[in-house]
């Protein structure tokens, strides 16, 4: 009877851990990140993201419920004490979190076996491709720029791109391993980072022919530690570039232009000088922008559904690649005129009643001044809803009220989604000028949606700026 009642109670902590192993996939499986963030990582069942079970949370998932057959069997067994049983049993609820970031622990040996072996697997097909190989970094941009350069090199080859956000070691090798063909001719990767050395490991594995760093700025500072920690980790790309490599710098970032300085090998600095490609001018309507672009020496005028100036640059730097790798001039133009922005990175979204702007896959203080300006663009109610940038560091108050300020600047509206940067926010958005009855705080995703039914009216334009993934309040 006490064995099965065990069983029962086992069954029940192993479902209630479900957060805990959510926040730790979606923590990237950083058992130090949970462990600093014990107290502050939400409990929650429902939310944005739900758990998914990859052959290695699998691993994980079966290490932990034996671990709580070990220790959950022999007290109800050995002990005949309704009192102590129940003592121990709150015990245990208590510690699961810790129990289960120490089953990850304990897991993770063997979990750095397989990644090795699987990077070895990796490594060795893209060393045997035979086509051209595309690195692409920096702090923002890198997503846009590698989806508007596989548009315009398929204008020539068969190409192939890592998927969505797939930009970490074993992201490159399930992309490796299950998409690149062997008739593909084309591999363009995109490479993220959040602390020093990611883009090394990435580039030794790749070794690109060519490579692209799009604007650098400041992005995950918790795990960085500063800016100049940043600077160096995008500057591998360029580090370990292969022999007569070269690297595409976007030319309107300031940061970007001082690391093209620092590079020494074959480069080209995007729209500046002896860029083939330049963008002359911009008109930005809610329905596109019309621009004129400078290519091998000609004006050539066109219309593109692309908004943002940042997009632009992007634009420009992955036209930049497509002509040094022979694609022509009209079939560049074909390409920007048919351009769509990767999904909720400013994508527009019309509707009868409103327009959403959807710029919620991440953030950072350019591209939130980006979206502001797009949104100045439109007529009608404007209505922002953020909650702020996250992985800040030090600079989490000072970042966050500067973001508070842009959006009080152009908004009639604020709807503010996170607990952390409250105040930060609020304070920017009213030092713009924004009164404190146009603030309005939601801490679920529920009375997100009801607080934004009720400022809504006909021809009203909102702009989702960044969305948090469920383990950041």
């Amino acid at each position: 009877m006490n064995a099965a009642l065990a069983i029962i109670f086992v069954i029940f902590f192993y479902i209630i851990s479900y957060p805990h192993a959510k926040n730790l996939q979606l923590g990237g499986y950083n058992i130090r990140y949970c462990l600093s963030h014990f107290y502050t990582l939400p409990y929650e069942f429902k939310g944005k993201n739900r758990l998914i079970f990859t052959k290695r949370m699998v691993r994980l998932c079966a290490l932990y419920l034996f671990v709580l057959l070990a220790i959950t069997l022999p007290y109800f067994i050995l002990l005949n004490n309704f009192w102590w049983i129940a003592l121990i049993c709150v015990i245990e609820f208590a510690f699961l979190n810790a129990i289960f970031l120490g089953c990850a622990l304990v897991i993770q040996p063997v979990e750095n076996a397989i990644k090795k072996m699987y990077i070895k697997k990796a490594t060795k097909k893209l060393r045997n491709f035979k086509g051209i190989k595309i690195a692409i970094t920096g702090s923002f941009g890198k997503t846009s720029t590698k989806n508007f350069l596989s548009q315009m090199l398929s204008e020539n080859y068969r190409v192939c791109i890592t998927p969505k956000n797939y930009n970490t070691p074993m992201g490159l090798c399930k992309s490796a391993l299950e998409i690149l063909k062997e008739d593909d001719e084309v591999f363009i990767v995109e490479m993220g980072a959040r602390h020093e050395g990611d883009i090394a490991e990435l580039m030794q594995m790749l070794e690109p022919d060519f490579g692209i760093l799009t604007a650098v700025g400041e992005q995950h500072l918790e795990t960085f530690g500063s800016l100049e920690n940043i600077k160096k980790t995008k500057f591998e790309l360029c580090e370990h570039m292969c022999k007569d490599g070269l690297v595409i710098f976007d030319g309107d970032n300031e940061i970007t232009g001082e690391l093209y300085e620092n590079f020494s090998g074959r480069k080209i600095l995007a729209g500046g000088e002896g860029s083939l490609v330049k963008m002359l001018s911009a008109t930005y309507t809610p329905q596109g922008t019309t621009i004129k672009l400078e290519i091998n020496k000609k004006e050539r005028s066109l219309t593109t559904a692309i908004i943002g100036k940042h997009m632009l640059s992007d634009i420009i730097t992955a036209s930049c690649l497509a002509l040094e790798l022979n694609v022509s001039e009209n079939k560049i133009i074909k390409a920007i005129k048919n351009l769509r922005p990767a999904p909720h990175r400013l994508e527009l979204i019309e509707s009868a009643f409103c327009t959403i702007i959807d710029d919620s896959y991440n953030s950072n203080l350019s591209g939130l001044e980006q979206a502001c300006e797009c949104l100045k663009l439109f007529s009608g109610k404007k209505i922002v809803i953020s909650p702020g940038l996250v992985e800040q560091g030090t600079k989490q108050y000072e970042l966050n009220y500067k973001c508070g300020k842009i959006i009080g600047a152009v908004c009639d509206e604020f709807i503010v989604m996170n607990e952390f940067n409250k105040t930060a926010l609020s304070q920017g958005a009213i030092a713009a000028g924004l009164s404190e009855e146009k603030m309005h705080f939601a801490s679920t995703r529920k009375e997100q949606t009801e607080i934004l039914k009720s400022l809504q009216e006909r021809g009203s334009v909102v702009l989702f700026e960044n969305d948090l993934p469920d383990n950041i309040k």
